[in-house]
Protein backbone atom coordinates (compact mmCIF):
# COMPACT_ATOMS: atom_id res chain seq x y z
CA UNK A 1 0.00 0.00 0.00
CA UNK A 2 0.98 3.48 -0.36
CA UNK A 3 1.80 4.80 2.96
CA UNK A 4 1.50 8.50 1.40
CA UNK A 5 -1.54 10.51 1.56
CA UNK A 6 -2.70 13.22 -1.03
CA UNK A 7 -4.13 16.43 0.57
CA UNK A 8 -6.18 16.90 -2.57
CA UNK A 9 -7.72 13.71 -3.17
CA UNK A 10 -8.22 13.29 0.84
CA UNK A 11 -10.22 16.66 0.90
CA UNK A 12 -12.25 15.45 -2.26
CA UNK A 13 -12.90 12.02 -0.84
CA UNK A 14 -14.52 13.58 2.37
CA UNK A 15 -16.61 15.73 0.92
CA UNK A 16 -17.68 12.66 -1.06
CA UNK A 17 -18.13 10.38 1.98
CA UNK A 18 -20.45 13.06 3.88
CA UNK A 19 -22.59 13.28 1.03
CA UNK A 20 -23.18 9.91 0.59
CA UNK A 21 -23.40 9.23 4.58
CA UNK A 22 -26.64 11.71 3.98
CA UNK A 23 -27.70 9.90 0.62
CA UNK A 24 -27.40 6.61 2.19
CA UNK A 25 -29.02 7.54 5.40
CA UNK A 26 -32.24 9.01 3.50
CA UNK A 27 -31.69 5.95 1.01
CA UNK A 28 -32.26 3.24 3.76
CA UNK A 29 -35.10 5.29 4.67
CA UNK A 30 -37.41 5.30 1.33
CA UNK A 31 -36.44 1.81 1.10
CA UNK A 32 -38.88 1.51 4.31
CA UNK A 33 -41.44 4.07 2.82
CA UNK A 34 -41.51 2.36 -0.85
CA UNK A 35 -42.51 -0.72 0.95
CA UNK A 36 -45.03 0.81 3.31
CA UNK A 37 -46.38 2.73 0.47
CA UNK A 38 -47.28 -0.23 -1.08
CA UNK A 39 -49.23 -1.31 1.57
CA UNK A 40 -51.23 2.00 1.37
CA UNK A 41 -49.80 3.12 4.67
CA UNK A 42 -49.23 7.19 5.35
CA UNK A 43 -45.44 7.37 5.65
CA UNK A 44 -43.69 10.50 6.81
CA UNK A 45 -39.71 10.68 6.67
CA UNK A 46 -37.68 12.47 9.72
CA UNK A 47 -33.94 12.56 9.53
CA UNK A 48 -32.73 9.17 10.96
CA UNK A 49 -36.17 7.18 10.49
CA UNK A 50 -39.72 7.21 9.32
CA UNK A 51 -42.87 6.52 10.16
CA UNK A 52 -46.26 4.68 8.55
CA UNK A 53 -49.80 4.35 9.78
CA UNK A 54 -52.93 3.40 8.47
CA UNK A 55 -54.67 5.62 6.43
CA UNK A 56 -56.92 7.73 8.67
CA UNK A 57 -55.00 7.15 11.81
CA UNK A 58 -53.90 10.30 11.83
CA UNK A 59 -57.07 11.62 12.03
CA UNK A 60 -58.62 9.37 13.97
CA UNK A 61 -60.25 11.04 17.49
CA UNK A 62 -58.31 8.68 19.98
CA UNK A 63 -54.75 9.71 18.27
CA UNK A 64 -55.56 13.47 18.42
CA UNK A 65 -56.80 12.87 22.19
CA UNK A 66 -53.20 10.65 22.90
CA UNK A 67 -51.44 14.28 20.87
CA UNK A 68 -53.32 16.76 23.60
CA UNK A 69 -52.59 14.72 26.35
CA UNK A 70 -48.79 14.07 25.67
CA UNK A 71 -48.15 17.36 24.10
CA UNK A 72 -46.45 18.79 27.20
CA UNK A 73 -44.22 15.51 27.66
CA UNK A 74 -42.57 15.81 24.69
CA UNK A 75 -38.69 14.60 25.16
CA UNK A 76 -39.42 13.70 28.65
CA UNK A 77 -38.37 9.75 29.19
CA UNK A 78 -41.97 7.76 29.35
CA UNK A 79 -40.97 6.44 32.74
CA UNK A 80 -41.02 10.23 34.11
CA UNK A 81 -44.52 11.06 32.90
CA UNK A 82 -47.17 11.18 35.37
CA UNK A 83 -49.04 7.77 36.10
CA UNK A 84 -52.70 9.20 35.34
CA UNK A 85 -51.21 10.43 31.87
CA UNK A 86 -49.36 7.21 31.01
CA UNK A 87 -52.41 5.07 32.33
CA UNK A 88 -54.64 7.09 29.59
CA UNK A 89 -52.38 7.00 27.02
CA UNK A 90 -52.16 3.07 27.27
CA UNK A 91 -55.91 2.94 27.21
CA UNK A 92 -55.86 4.95 24.17
CA UNK A 93 -53.13 2.79 22.55
CA UNK A 94 -54.98 -0.58 23.28
CA UNK A 95 -57.68 0.63 21.46
CA UNK A 96 -55.88 2.08 18.21
CA UNK A 97 -53.85 -1.31 18.18
CA UNK A 98 -57.39 -3.41 18.45
CA UNK A 99 -58.68 -0.74 15.81
CA UNK A 100 -55.66 -0.48 13.34
CA UNK A 101 -53.00 -2.38 14.02
CA UNK A 102 -54.52 -5.88 14.76
CA UNK A 103 -53.47 -7.44 11.92
CA UNK A 104 -51.57 -10.96 11.61
CA UNK A 105 -49.93 -10.64 8.40
CA UNK A 106 -46.37 -9.58 8.26
CA UNK A 107 -46.39 -6.11 6.87
CA UNK A 108 -44.56 -4.70 9.89
CA UNK A 109 -41.71 -6.78 9.20
CA UNK A 110 -41.87 -6.11 5.52
CA UNK A 111 -41.62 -2.36 5.90
CA UNK A 112 -38.42 -3.45 8.22
CA UNK A 113 -36.70 -5.41 5.54
CA UNK A 114 -37.03 -2.75 3.21
CA UNK A 115 -34.51 -0.49 4.45
CA UNK A 116 -31.73 -2.99 4.09
CA UNK A 117 -33.01 -4.10 1.20
CA UNK A 118 -32.39 -0.86 -0.38
CA UNK A 119 -29.27 -0.26 1.05
CA UNK A 120 -28.06 -4.18 0.16
CA UNK A 121 -29.43 -3.50 -3.16
CA UNK A 122 -27.67 -0.34 -4.00
CA UNK A 123 -24.21 -1.82 -2.86
CA UNK A 124 -25.05 -4.31 -4.97
CA UNK A 125 -24.89 -2.64 -7.76
CA UNK A 126 -22.30 -0.59 -7.33
CA UNK A 127 -20.34 -3.90 -6.84
CA UNK A 128 -21.53 -5.28 -10.08
CA UNK A 129 -20.33 -2.18 -12.01
CA UNK A 130 -16.98 -2.21 -10.34
CA UNK A 131 -16.95 -6.37 -11.48
CA UNK A 132 -17.71 -5.15 -15.05
CA UNK A 133 -15.53 -2.26 -15.00
CA UNK A 134 -12.30 -4.07 -13.26
CA UNK A 135 -10.21 -4.69 -16.39
CA UNK A 136 -10.82 -0.89 -17.60
CA UNK A 137 -9.68 0.45 -13.99
CA UNK A 138 -6.60 -1.46 -13.96
CA UNK A 139 -5.53 -0.35 -17.30
CA UNK A 140 -6.90 3.22 -17.68
CA UNK A 141 -7.36 4.28 -14.23
CA UNK A 142 -10.62 5.02 -11.97
CA UNK A 143 -13.18 7.17 -13.94
CA UNK A 144 -16.08 9.18 -12.34
CA UNK A 145 -18.51 6.22 -13.26
CA UNK A 146 -15.80 4.11 -11.29
CA UNK A 147 -15.82 6.21 -8.01
CA UNK A 148 -19.83 6.56 -8.55
CA UNK A 149 -19.98 3.08 -8.10
CA UNK A 150 -17.10 2.71 -5.13
CA UNK A 151 -19.36 5.03 -3.13
CA UNK A 152 -22.49 2.55 -3.93
CA UNK A 153 -20.87 -0.34 -3.07
CA UNK A 154 -20.09 0.77 0.70
CA UNK A 155 -23.43 1.17 1.44
CA UNK A 156 -23.02 -2.27 2.50
CA UNK A 157 -20.86 -0.73 5.01
CA UNK A 158 -24.13 0.48 6.94
CA UNK A 159 -24.46 -3.69 8.18
CA UNK A 160 -21.06 -3.06 9.78
CA UNK A 161 -21.68 0.02 11.69
CA UNK A 162 -24.87 -1.12 12.91
CA UNK A 163 -23.34 -4.45 14.04
CA UNK A 164 -20.18 -2.81 15.57
CA UNK A 165 -22.51 0.47 17.15
CA UNK A 166 -24.40 -2.16 18.52
CA UNK A 167 -21.85 -4.14 20.14
CA UNK A 168 -19.84 -1.45 21.56
CA UNK A 169 -22.74 0.45 23.01
CA UNK A 170 -23.59 -3.24 24.89
CA UNK A 171 -19.93 -2.94 26.49
CA UNK A 172 -19.47 0.74 27.08
CA UNK A 173 -23.02 0.68 28.85
CA UNK A 174 -24.27 -2.59 29.25
CA UNK A 175 -28.12 -3.75 28.98
CA UNK A 176 -28.41 -6.76 27.80
CA UNK A 177 -28.66 -6.00 24.30
CA UNK A 178 -25.56 -6.84 21.70
CA UNK A 179 -27.40 -5.90 18.78
CA UNK A 180 -30.09 -3.56 17.18
CA UNK A 181 -31.46 -1.59 14.32
CA UNK A 182 -33.67 -2.83 11.66
CA UNK A 183 -31.29 -6.47 11.24
CA UNK A 184 -32.74 -6.81 14.95
CA UNK A 185 -36.11 -6.55 14.25
CA UNK A 186 -35.80 -8.98 10.96
CA UNK A 187 -34.19 -11.60 13.21
CA UNK A 188 -37.10 -11.09 15.92
CA UNK A 189 -39.92 -11.53 12.99
CA UNK A 190 -38.04 -14.53 11.50
CA UNK A 191 -38.06 -16.25 14.78
CA UNK A 192 -34.27 -16.58 14.88
CA UNK A 193 -31.33 -16.16 17.35
CA UNK A 194 -31.20 -12.42 17.36
CA UNK A 195 -27.68 -12.15 16.46
CA UNK A 196 -28.16 -14.08 12.89
CA UNK A 197 -29.23 -11.12 10.81
CA UNK A 198 -27.33 -8.41 12.52
CA UNK A 199 -23.93 -10.57 11.80
CA UNK A 200 -24.61 -12.34 8.56
CA UNK A 201 -25.15 -8.99 6.89
CA UNK A 202 -22.21 -7.39 8.38
CA UNK A 203 -20.28 -10.01 7.98
CA UNK A 204 -21.00 -9.99 4.14
CA UNK A 205 -20.65 -5.79 4.53
CA UNK A 206 -16.82 -6.37 5.53
CA UNK A 207 -15.96 -8.81 3.02
CA UNK A 208 -17.68 -6.67 -0.08
CA UNK A 209 -15.73 -3.75 1.27
CA UNK A 210 -12.18 -5.34 1.86
CA UNK A 211 -12.57 -6.80 -1.95
CA UNK A 212 -13.48 -3.09 -3.12
CA UNK A 213 -10.50 -1.25 -1.06
CA UNK A 214 -8.01 -3.88 -1.62
CA UNK A 215 -9.23 -5.60 -4.83
CA UNK A 216 -10.94 -2.89 -6.98
CA UNK A 217 -9.21 0.08 -5.70
CA UNK A 218 -6.17 1.08 -7.39
CA UNK A 219 -2.94 1.33 -4.32
CA UNK A 220 -1.42 4.60 -4.69
CA UNK A 221 -4.88 6.06 -3.14
CA UNK A 222 -5.63 2.92 -1.11
CA UNK A 223 -4.65 4.99 2.11
CA UNK A 224 -6.30 8.52 1.25
CA UNK A 225 -9.31 6.77 0.94
CA UNK A 226 -9.20 4.66 3.82
CA UNK A 227 -8.53 8.04 5.67
CA UNK A 228 -11.07 9.82 4.55
CA UNK A 229 -13.75 6.95 5.07
CA UNK A 230 -13.42 7.55 8.36
CA UNK A 231 -12.83 11.25 8.72
CA UNK A 232 -16.01 11.69 6.10
CA UNK A 233 -18.27 8.93 7.61
CA UNK A 234 -18.14 10.24 10.93
CA UNK A 235 -18.53 13.42 9.86
CA UNK A 236 -21.20 12.82 7.77
CA UNK A 237 -23.07 10.77 10.76
CA UNK A 238 -22.42 13.64 13.64
CA UNK A 239 -23.21 16.79 10.84
CA UNK A 240 -26.46 14.60 9.90
CA UNK A 241 -27.72 13.21 12.61
CA UNK A 242 -26.95 15.49 15.31
CA UNK A 243 -27.36 19.41 13.45
CA UNK A 244 -28.29 19.23 10.00
CA UNK A 245 -31.27 16.66 9.75
CA UNK A 246 -32.53 17.39 12.83
CA UNK A 247 -33.30 20.93 11.17
CA UNK A 248 -34.10 19.75 7.82
CA UNK A 249 -36.16 16.54 8.58
CA UNK A 250 -37.28 16.70 12.08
Amino acid sequence: MNLTINIKSLLILIIGFISFTVIGTISHEYGHIIVAKSFDYETKLHYGSMNYYPKGYLEDKDVIAIKSLTKDFVGIEYDSWPKDVKEKTEEYNKILQKRYWNDSSNKGLLVTIGGPLQTMLTGTLGLLILLWRRVLISKNGMKPLDWLAIFLSLFWLREVFNLVTSIGGELISPNGNWFGGDELHISQGLNLWNGTIPIMLATIGFAISLYVIFRILPKKIRLTFILSGFIGGITGFILWMNIIGPKILP
